[in-house]
C-alpha cells in the first residue's frame, strides 16, 4: 500500500504546484498594468515560460492519450477489417497459383498426347504415399471405374515415365515408382540405342541402376535413358532417367551405370495413366 500512497501524495503535490503557478501568473498579469514592474515581468517571464511550455506539453499529451482511448475500438475494428482483407487476398493468390500450376500441367499433358497420338491415357491426381515408408509407391484417384488395370504405365504430365500400376480398386490405384526395388524397366540409351535394364534401388540407398550393357557399349555419363519397348509393357521412347556414373558390373562382360530419374517423383501432383 505504501507505493500507492506515495504516488497519490506526489500527484497532489503536483496539482498544488500547478495551481500556485497559475495564481502567480494571474498576479503578474494584473501587476503588469503598471510600467514600473517591467523588470520583474522579464525575470518572471524567463522563469515561468519554460514551466508553462512543459505544462502545455503535458496537457497536450494527456489530451492525445485520452483521444486515442476514445478511438481505440474504432482502430481495433479497422485493424480487424484490414487483416481480414489481407487473409482473403492471400487465399486468392494461393488459389490463382494452384490454378496456374494445374493449367501448366494440363498444357503439358495435351502436348504429350498430341505428340503421341497412338497413346491413350487417363489423367489422375496424387492422393497419398506409402504410410509405412517401406516402399516407393503412391496412390492416385483413378481406378477400374476409369479403365485402369495392373501393369499400366504411369507418366508425368510431360510424358516422363514414373512407374506403373501395381494395385487397383474401383476408385483408386497404387503406382509402383521406378525407384522401388520391385521395379524393372527395359531401356536403351537415346544417343546410341544400347539396350539395358533399369532397376530401382531406393531401399538399398540408391536411386536407379542401369544394367546389362555390353562391356564395350558406347554409354557415357549424361546419356539419357528411354524405354526400349521390349516386352510391350511400356511404350517405346518414353524418357526415364539420365546416367550419372559408370561402374564395372558384377559380370565381367557387362557394364553398369548409376542413374537418377528425370521426373520429380517427390512432388508429383498430376500424372497420366497410359491405358492403351
Amino acid at each position: 500500500m505504501k507505493p500507492t500512497k506515495e504516488r497519490q501524495f506526489s500527484w497532489t503535490r503536483t496539482v498544488y504546484l500547478l495551481v500556485a503557478l497559475v495564481l502567480v501568473s494571474l498576479a503578474l498579469i494584473l501587476l503588469s498594468q503598471g510600467r514600473h514592474l517591467e523588470p520583474l515581468e522579464r525575470v518572471a517571464s524567463g522563469v515561468f515560460t519554460p514551466i508553462q511550455r512543459a505544462v502545455s506539453d503535458v496537457t497536450t499529451n494527456i489530451g492525445n492519450w485520452f483521444g486515442s482511448i476514445g478511438r481505440g475500438p474504432a482502430l481495433e475494428e479497422e485493424n480487424r477489417r484490414q487483416q481480414a482483407t489481407i487473409e482473403q487476398l492471400m487465399a486468392e493468390i494461393t488459389t490463382l497459383q494452384d490454378l496456374r500450376r494445374e493449367n501448366e500441367q494440363l498444357k503439358l499433358m495435351l502436348t504429350f498426347q498430341t505428340e503421341r497420338p497412338e497413346i491413350a491415357a487417363v489423367a489422375a491426381r496424387y492422393i497419398g504415399g506409402d504410410p509405412s515408408g517401406q516402399m516407393e509407391v503412391m496412390s492416385i484417384d483413378r481406378g477400374t471405374d476409369h479403365g485402369l488395370a495392373i501393369g499400366m504405365p504411369v507418366v508425368s504430365p510431360s510424358g516422363v515415365l514414373v512407374g506403373q500400376v501395381s494395385a487397383v480398386k474401383s476408385d483408386r490405384a497404387t503406382v509402383l515408382l521406378i525407384t522401388d526395388v520391385g521395379s524393372t524397366v527395359p531401356v536403351e540409351t537415346q544417343r546410341t540405342q544400347v539396350a539395358g535394364t533399369l532397376e530401382g534401388k531406393w531401399q538399398e540407398g540408391g536411386r536407379l541402376l542401369a544394367r546389362r550393357f555390353p562391356r564395350d557399349a558406347d554409354v557415357i555419363e549424361g546419356d539419357l535413358l528411354v524405354t526400349s519397348g521390349v516386352g510391350d509393357t511400356f511404350p517405346k521412347g518414353l524418357l526415364v532417367a539420365q546416367v550419372s556414373r559408370l561402374r564395372q558390373g558384377d559380370v565381367q562382360m557387362e557394364k553398369e551405370a548409376e542413374a537418377y530419374p528425370i521426373a520429380d517423383l517427390e512432388n508429383l501432383e498430376s500424372m497420366l495413366v497410359i491405358t492403351k
